[in-house]
Parts: C-alpha cells; sequence; structure tokens
C-alpha cells in the first residue's frame, strides 16, 4: 500500500524538476533521433554519423523514462536521479577532456549548460532528500 501512497512524501517541487527534466530530455532525444546531422549541426560539432547520434538519443530518452518513474516519489526513486548525475557529470567531464585535445570545439560546450549543468543543483538536492529520506524507514 506504500507504493500507492508514500509514507515519505517530497516537496512538490522536486517532482516538477523532474517531469521537466523527464519533458526536456525527451524533447532532445526526439530531436536526435529525427533531425541527427541537424542538431549537430547547429551546435557547430564535428560531422557524426546518424546512427552515433541516434544512439545518444537513445540513452537521453531512457533519461526521461528514469526522471518520470523518479518523478512518482522521490524518496523510493531517488537512486534513478543518482544516475542522472553521474551522467550529467561524466558527460562535462569527457566534453572537456575531448576540447582540451581538440576533438570538439570549445563553443559547442553551449549544450552542457541545457544538458548537463543546470540540473546539477536541484538533482544532487533531490538526490540526498530522497537518500536521507529512504534511510531513515
Amino acid at each position: 500500500m506504500t507504493y500507492l501512497f508514500p509514507t515519505r512524501t517530497a516537496p512538490a517541487w522536486m517532482s516538477w524538476i523532474l517531469r521537466i527534466a523527464a519533458l526536456y530530455n525527451l524533447f532532445y532525444a526526439v530531436l536526435l533521433a529525427v533531425w541527427p546531422s541537424q542538431v549537430f549541426a547547429w551546435l557547430q560539432m564535428p560531422t557524426t554519423p546518424d546512427v552515433m547520434v541516434r544512439c545518444i538519443g537513445m540513452m537521453v530518452g531512457v533519461y526521461a523514462l528514469g526522471y518520470w518513474i523518479a518523478a512518482q516519489d522521490v524518496v523510493r526513486y531517488w537512486p534513478l536521479v543518482a544516475v542522472g548525475i553521474v551522467g550529467k557529470t561524466l558527460g562535462p567531464i569527457g566534453f572537456v577532456q575531448s576540447a582540451m585535445s581538440g576533438v570538439l570545439p570549445w563553443h559547442s560546450g553551449i549544450m552542457l549548460m541545457c544538458n548537463d549543468l543546470v540540473w546539477w543543483l536541484p538533482f544532487w538536492i533531490i538526490t540526498l532528500y530522497g537518500w536521507k529520506r529512504s534511510n531513515q524507514g
């Protein structure tokens, strides 16, 4: 019964943030799946095979599903948000490494602002909140 009616509810803004993140990721996943070359051209990134860009879109879409699920019960599903933090941290690290080696142009890092960096603070707050509450029993 606690699945339908969680006893450890989170502030409503946390669910809203996760829903917004889910919708944003879904939108971005669709863009990458339908217009892979155009998205990378718009970001002024090197030409990348469409199949690789579509694979990135699939991963982004899976994150969307995870965030939507986590929004239903932040305390129960906080590990899904933690997975998001890992991805939103490793992505920028990989970008910086690629930009420093000349593989990617620095100006294409603008995508990190919307895809990763803006989510760090709320995702950390949500993850720590969920982790703390889930361990209280």
